[in-house]
Formats: structure tokens, sequence, C-alpha cells
């Protein structure tokens, strides 16, 4: 909290995200399901049911997506101001259980998750009013991440001339059962407690009386604890009914209350200390920590443990084209989630008859044509990097292999795979034959299988070619088929004679080196493809896909183009979008082969165009019109940006801390090779088994390692576990 003058009582700093237009900011953990608290108090409560299970798979602007709006029924409690014989609730909207209190005038909000932060503005009250709220998610402790309560700090300032008496309260709608300083709603299949940390329970909630002189302020403190024992994922094919993760550390709400009571200050300070430890330009930690949305209303976590990622709004569950892509913040921060969802694809993909090497799209329910196989190589073998786990390469070895000899023998063109229908990730986007982005997965996850078949001295071959050998066939092809020395960018496709019509071949294709980026971390995946095409390719792509519309304050990346920045109109809805995932992809190669610059625009220029609704992004921020101009898609506005909740892939933003830092690892060493245009530090801060506090200056020149001068390029022992680097 800021107070630099009496009349300032508190103000966000450049790294929160003002979200005062939306319906409010969630708080919650990883699995425990979640509120959203705002403007219109407590909304979409999602304590005990899938997330989002309530929702429809229609999702127009206006319906329930629609992020500025009241998007849910009035909610069962609130927080309640009184004095003397009036009642202030702290929220925009009335209540009608509540038919006495007035509202404030306008609540403001600023996101900072885990944090948020509100101010209650009613001038005729003479008060001043700050909520800092946060729910513990505490990088690398599942433990505290995995609480399902809501932590509210409501600091209130008497601006009157006198003294004055307030009765301050946590409520609920019905009568509750009181034990001690908690008050319980119960129901058949869970429960809700609340608590005031300086006050008593009764049987309407929880507060505290309390006298403040003129000037004078104070701060208390609420509990919201939940406790929903059982759940079902929302997979149309697996009906069971799962146990809670939380279930194994807190028997009941009390329990959860009562912990929260005794340890919210040490939760509060590990959350300050995560977000101090970034020194980066706040457009980072705006979008890193906004992200968190996407964590709290998207995740479900079992006590055995299983691990679920609903693919929001769909109800497809850790949809391995979508966690390919949002797994980065867990690698960073819980990376045993990631560990737990491969697990998940392990068991399901079967090893025998006539589906052996199935890698389903979304877990249990839903195939695809020959997507995800292509993928699963290479996300296995960037997980074996980051975790450094043999283990992993030998029990995905067999699976894998499977994998790859399904897709390849469902149908190959000169070593590549093949899709008749085009089908792919960008639904709306038909690449009938040899696709760019299948086919760069398929060449880069050859590449890892060949690693893992080294790796474990294991044959693999494919159709009776050892994989080194079809993988060096398939990169050449690769380039024969698709490169197109004019425009100097590989090809949306090439249109082999048996497939479809439809899309246009020569497309420029801003995810055309997705499999490149897949497995970035290792640095020997760098001559698979040539070094000077990757540079012109992205070049062309940063130039040729550019959606640049001041009138409506955008600057963007389209998922395709035409040659000569043509909008593509004739190849699906989806090649005009700016996906999100794809264009974070792009910027993190571009900083990759050097071009810090483009890179950094990129990045910059997404995170603005979300225009404050960083909680409530979807799966692009905008399409491109046959002007060349900005356009909210009409087919599908309900995936533009603003919706909530938010897709899952944006999470992938997480990925450029792994970019600025030049961070790439084999088995033994790590590689670090920072940007040179900005100063940005971090501190304490565990990456890929190592805790690091690094400091880089830009311009660097020299680098020292724990108080040591070291060698350029760096190269780091990974079986050291702290590293203190200044790039200097």
């Amino acid at each position: 909290m800021n107070s630099k003058d009496n009349n300032l009582f508190w103000e966000p700093t450049e790294e929160m995200v003002d979200v005062s237009h939306g319906l409010g900011i969630p708080f919650g953990g990883i699995g425990t399901g979640y509120s959203v608290f705002g403007k219109f108090g407590f909304v979409q409560v999602n304590f005990n049911s899938t997330p989002d299970a309530e929702q429809t798979r229609q999702y127009p602007r206006g319906s329930l997506w629609k992020y500025d709006a009241p998007a849910s029924p009035a909610s069962d409690w609130a927080f309640l101001l009184s004095e003397n014989d009036r009642s202030l609730l702290l929220q925009e909207r009335p209540l009608v259980w509540l038919p006495g209190a007035v509202t404030v005038d306008r609540v403001r909000a600023y996101a900072y998750l885990p944090q948020g932060h509100f101010i209650f503005e009613k001038p005729a009250w003479q008060i001043q009013l700050h909520l800092a709220a946060f729910s513990p998610l505490i990088p690398h402790d599942l433990a505290r991440s995995t609480i399902p309560v809501q932590v509210f700090s409501l600091t209130l300032r008497n601006d009157s001339v006198e003294k004055r008496v307030f009765q301050l309260k946590l409520i609920h709608r019905e009568n509750l059962q009181v034990a001690g300083k908690t008050a319980v709603w119960q129901e058949s299949d869970g429960a809700v407690g609340l608590a005031c940390q300086e006050g008593e329970a009764d049987g309407r909630g929880a507060g505290v009386s309390f006298a403040l002189a003129a000037g004078e302020q104070r701060t208390l403190h609420f509990h919201l604890a939940w406790h929903y024992p059982l759940f079902q994922t929302p997979s149309a094919s697996s009906a069971a009914l799962y146990k809670r993760y939380y279930t194994a550390a807190f028997p009941s709400v009390s329990a959860v209350l009562e912990q929260a009571m005794q340890d919210a200050d040490s939760w509060a300070a590990a959350v300050v200390g995560w977000h101090d430890s970034y020194k980066l330009p706040p457009c980072f930690k705006r979008l890193w920590f906004s992200a968190l949305s996407s964590v709290i209303t998207s995740t479900l976590l079992s006590d055995d443990p299983f691990f679920f990622e609903i693919e929001s709004p769909h109800s497809g569950v850790n949809t391995m084209d979508v966690t390919v892509y949002s797994c980065w913040l867990y690698l960073v921060n819980w990376p045993e989630l990631e560990r737990l969802d491969m697990k998940q694809y392990l068991m399901a993909i079967p090893d025998q008859g006539p589906e052996a090497g199935h890698v389903w799209h979304s877990l249990w329910d839903e195939g695809a044509d020959y997507v995800e196989e292509p993928i699963f190589p290479g996300r296995i073998y960037r997980d074996y990097l980051w975790l450094r786990d043999r283990d992993l390469l030998s029990a995905a070895f067999d699976k894998t292999l499977l994998a790859v000899r399904r897709v390849y023998e469902t149908g190959h063109c000169d070593s590549l795979i093949v899709s008749r229908h085009g089908n792919q990730s960008y639904d709306g986007w038909k690449m009938p034959g040899v696709s760019a982005f299948v086919n760069s997965a398929w060449i880069y996850s050859l590449y890892a299988l060949q690693r893992m078949s080294e790796l474990l001295d294991r044959d693999a071959e494919i159709s009776g070619l050892p994989v080194a050998e079809l993988c060096r066939l398939a990169t050449a092809s690769f380039d024969q088929m698709l490169w197109n020395e004019k425009e100097q960018y590989w090809n949306c496709f090439y249109r082999t004679p048996d497939a479809e019509a439809g899309s246009v071949p020569d497309a420029s294709f801003l995810d055309q080196l997705f499999g490149r980026w897949l497995v970035l971390l290792d640095p020997a995946s760098e001559g698979l493809l040539s070094k000077d095409k990757i540079r012109a390719a992205l070049q062309s792509l940063y130039a040729n896909n550019l959606v640049d519309d001041p009138a409506h304050d955008f600057r963007g990346w389209a998922n395709g183009m035409l040659p000569g920045r043509r909008p593509d109109l004739t190849s699906g809805i989806h090649a005009r979008t700016c996906w999100i995932g794809a264009q974070l992809n792009l910027g993190s190669l571009l900083g990759d082969a050097g071009e810090e610059a483009q890179s950094l625009d990129i990045f910059r220029s997404l995170e603005a165009s979300l225009h404050n609704n960083h909680l409530a992004v979807g799966e692009w921020n905008q399409a491109v019109d046959a002007d060349g101009k900005s356009r909210i898609l009409a087919e599908e506005p309900g995936k533009d940006t603003p919706r909530f909740p938010p897709y899952p892939r944006y999470k992938s933003a997480w990925e450029y801390l792994v970019r600025l830092l030049g961070l790439k690892m084999d088995y033994d060493r790590l590689y670090l090779d920072p940007f040179k245009t900005m100063d940005f530090a971090i501190e304490s801060i565990e990456l890929a088994g190592a805790l690091f506090t690094i400091s880089v200056k830009k311009d660097w020149k020299r680098v020292t390692v724990n108080g040591a001068e070291a060698a350029l390029p760096l190269v780091l022992d990974r079986n050291a576990a702290d590293y203190r680097i200044e790039f200097r």
C-alpha cells in the first residue's frame, strides 16, 4: 500500500492492471474452485462444480462470456459496512436480501494476481475504503497453492472531523452455524465458511465493531473458505468421481479457516516476495501474473493426484495442442503439474490394438486427425530437458514410438505426414495436404525421438527406417515442398494430389515454426533447419502478417496473410485471427534469432492490445478485415478478447522469461545468453531445478558467476543448485 500524502489513500502500481470495467477478479487456488469479486460483489462462484459447467458452448458477444456485464445472479454473501442506522454494501449492485443497504457509487479494481485491489467510492460517507485480496498461489509450493481460501484485508479511513463507530462484516444471506470465530454455511456436499481475524462470528457471518478518530484508519482481515470434497471432469467419456487434492490436508472448512487465521500473513509475504523477485518492465509482469486467471478458473486437482486443465470455453480436458502452450506457466512455477499432465497422457495412450499410439486431443473423449501425435514426442523431450528426468524418457519411449509410427502409417508423402482434409489446431482454417504447422512439429519431434533413442540406447524404426534417417529425409522434404524462395518463408501447406481444394497454399502462416519453438530449449536442435532461412522466415512473417491499426488502438500479427501483406479472406476464418499463442511463438523465436527489438515489439504490442482485459483473454485478440484493419470476428465474437473465463493458451507468455534469459539446456549443462537491449533482473527464481539470481545490464559484455569472472558464452553445471550471475 502506498501513502505518499494525506490525500492519497492508496494507488495502483504500473504493474497492476485496471480491470474496473470488468466483472471482477478471480480468487482461488490450483484446482480448488474459485469466485470472482468486483463491482457486482461475489459473482461467478464455482466452489462446487467443474469450472464453468453452467456455461453453454455457444458464446456470442452479449452472452455469459461478456466480461463487462453482470454475468451471474447476486451472490449469497457480501461485505457490509454499518454506522448507526445506515448500511453500505461494498459493491455497485444492490441485494434483494439486504433491502435496507445502499451501494457504493463506484468500485475500482486492480489486478496483480494472485492479488487484487479494490477502491470503494462513496464520498457522501466521508470515508476511504481499500480492499486487498488474494489466494495463496505460491510458486514451487503446491501445498499452499491448493488451499481453498480467499483472504481479504479491508482498510477503512475516517475522513470526517469527528470520532465514529463502524461495524464491518462479511455476511451470508441465510442463517449459519457458529463455531468459535467461524460461521459456516453447510450443504449436503460441502460447506462455505467465514471468519474475521479481529472479530467474532454470529449466525449471519463474521465481523467486528470499532471506533475511528478523525483521520484514523484501521485494517481488518477476513477469510472466506470452502470445502467440497468431490468433483467430476466435463469429459463426456469419464464419469469418475474424484476427491479433491486439498481434502488430504483439510478435513473440513473449519480446518481451512483455522489455517488461514494462523498463516495468512506468511502467505501474503510469499506472494509479495514472488512479485518482487521479478525486476522487469511492467508489461511482462502484467501479462505473466494476469495469466494466473486461467490457472484459477480452469484447473481441477484430485488427491490421486491427477491434474486437469479445462479448455474454457470448451469442455476439453488436458487438450494436448493447448496445454503444450499453457504448461509453460506450470514448468516455470509448478513443474510437478506438467508431470501429472503427461502421466495422464501416458496412461491414456493405447499400447496395442487398432488404436495403438493414438494421442488424444482432449483426454478420453475427443480425438484429432493427425495433430497430437507429432506434438507429443517434442513435448516429452522438452519436459525431459526441463525436468532433467531420464526416467521420464524411459517411461515414455515405447508409447512415443507408437505415436510416431501411427501418424506416419496413417498417411505420408515424401517422409512428411499428410491429411486429405487438412484439419489441424487452427480449426477454421484447413491446410489440406502437407501443412507447415503439423510438419514443423513432425520434423522436430522426429529429432526428439532420435535424441530419446540415443540417450536410452534403444532402436527406433518407423516403417523400416531408422528415426535419424527419417528425420533427415523429412527435414529435406519440408524445405523442398514448402520453402517459398520469393517470399522467404515456408508456405502454409503443399497440396498433395488427393487433397481437398480450399485455402491458399502459399499464404504466410505465423506458426509455421511451431516445431522449432517446441524444442527450442535444446541448443543442438538449431541445426535441423537452415539458420539463415529461419531468420528470413521470421523477418518475413513479422513484416507481412502485421495488422497495424492505430485508429482502433491495435497492433498485432494475423495467423495468415497473402504475400504483400494482404488479408487471406478465402482460407477460413482462423486465417484472419491474431492468435495469442502464435504471436507469442513468433516473438520468442525472433528473440532467439537475435532480433530483440522485434521480439519485444510483439510482446509489448500483444500486451497493450488486451486493453486491460488481461484476466479475460480469448484465443485471439482481434481479426483482420478485407481493408487490413482490426475487427472482432463476426463468426465467433466470444472467442475474441475480452471474454471470461480466459482461454488457457496465453499462459505460454511465461516462456518469454526463458527467452529473455537465453536459457537452453541439455542433461548436464545450462546455457545463458540474455537479451542485450534492456536492463532486467530476477531474484531467487527456480528454473529447471536451479535457483537463479540474475542481473542483466543493457549492452552487457562480461559475466560473473557467484562473484568470479566467467567465460562467454556462459555454460553452467546443472549439478550446482544456486547461481548468482551478473551480466555487465
